[in-house]
């Protein structure tokens, strides 16, 4: 117990900056006891552990290690639930038993934020993985969501409850607004527009978006930089909600859908092309969304630019990586709703040619 004492009282103390002498006196010890502590030589009088706690803003269990043994098996989990979900993502490879251990774990440490919002993510992928994101056209012409059979997801209806407990104990950062995306995600697609609408109203506006402020407050080549950053970012979003805003129009011309979808991949090809710090995430958005494109042209009519379009898509996408390339064909159409069109485009014998040279 004292050398356990000990190592924590020197983590903490050197943490902060502090010397012997400054933890002493705090305390109303001498420098020679706070030294004799560290080097485990005998523990602090029990009655000092609160104010030894106090002082360096920790619990009594963090002095005795607890908290960080502690802390070190919610970190291995919920790493090992995230690789076990993103295992998961598109297939239903291992969806129970990752669903059990994330519930073991959070019955092992209840109420922890980091379990709960594992959970929730894994809950969210087990509704797309095993029954689908599902569209339907109102009476405009427009697409709309399958509520009344998104509602009866039970793992989305889970997965709502647990983001909603959770956002408010994150601090604001990627985590949390990840999690947002997701809740706004889900009320969306089971009816709660209200409600998303509420959430999105208290996120910043895009020019408080971390890629706008860092240009604020830095100059020089960090200043221009920071603007790549941000030209790149909304590059990025502006071909995928280019896509985006195709699919929710759901045009019964699918011919004027690839003309847009094609503008969009000029624009990103624009900002490759200025010379700007090279961006992998773009160029695979980009290939993404030259399947998409393929997917309109052949649905067009236009098997030719179908097929130059796939061409397309997996040059691109080796230059992000051979997996990328390797798994263009599963992502294949990318955008397009399971189960929404024929995929009558594989019967072409150019396609076997195309899956064979993306497997190179």
């Amino acid at each position: 117990m004292a050398f356990e004492i000990g190592k924590q009282l020197k983590e903490l103390r050197v943490r902060d900056g502090r010397t012997q002498d400054e933890v002493a006196a705090a305390l109303g010890v001498t420098a020679q006891a706070v030294s004799r502590w560290e080097k485990a030589v005998c523990c602090p009088d029990i009655g000092l552990l609160p104010s030894i706690a106090n002082y360096f803003n920790v619990s009594i269990d963090r002095l005795f290690g607890y908290d960080v043994e502690r802390k070190r098996k919610i970190d291995a989990l919920c790493k090992k639930l995230a690789e076990m979900n993103r295992e998961n993502n598109g297939e239903d490879v291992s969806m129970s038993e990752c669903i059990r251990l994330a519930r073991e774990g959070l019955l092992e440490f209840p109420g922890n934020p980091q379990v709960m919002l594992a959970l929730a993510d894994i809950l969210y992928n087990a509704g797309y993985v095993r029954y689908g994101e599902f569209h339907l056209t109102d009476e405009e012409g427009y697409d709309v969501f399958d509520v009344e059979r998104h509602k009866k997801y039970a793992e989305w209806q889970e997965a709502i409850s647990l983001y909603e407990r959770v956002i408010p104990l994150l601090e604001d950062g990627d985590e949390k607004f990840g999690a947002v995306n997701l809740l706004v995600n889900l009320y969306a697609v089971t009816g709660e527009t209200e409600k998303a609408a509420k959430l999105a109203e208290r996120a910043p506006t895009m020019w408080g978006c971390r890629e706008f402020l860092s240009i604020g407050g830095l100059c020089g080549k960090k200043r221009s930089e920071a603007f790549e950053d941000a030209v790149i970012a909304l590059a990025q979003n502006l071909v995928r909600y280019t896509v985006y805003c195709e699919i929710s129009r759901n045009t019964d011309s699918p011919a004027a859908t690839a003309k847009a979808v094609a503008k969009a991949i000029e624009i990103g090809d624009a900002v490759l092309g200025v010379g700007y710090r090279d961006n992998k995430a773009l160029r695979a958005d980009l290939a993404g969304t030259a399947l998409f494109l393929a997917d309109r042209l052949w649905e067009s009519g236009d098997g030719d630019g179908a097929f130059e379009a796939l061409d397309d898509a997996l040059r691109r996408a080796k230059t992000v990586s051979d997996a990328c390339a390797k798994f263009q064909p599963e992502y294949f159409p990318r955008f397009c709703v399971k189960g929404s069109r024929p995929e009558n485009i594989k019967d072409d014998p150019r396609w076997s040619d195309w899956v064979e040279r993306c497997e190179r």
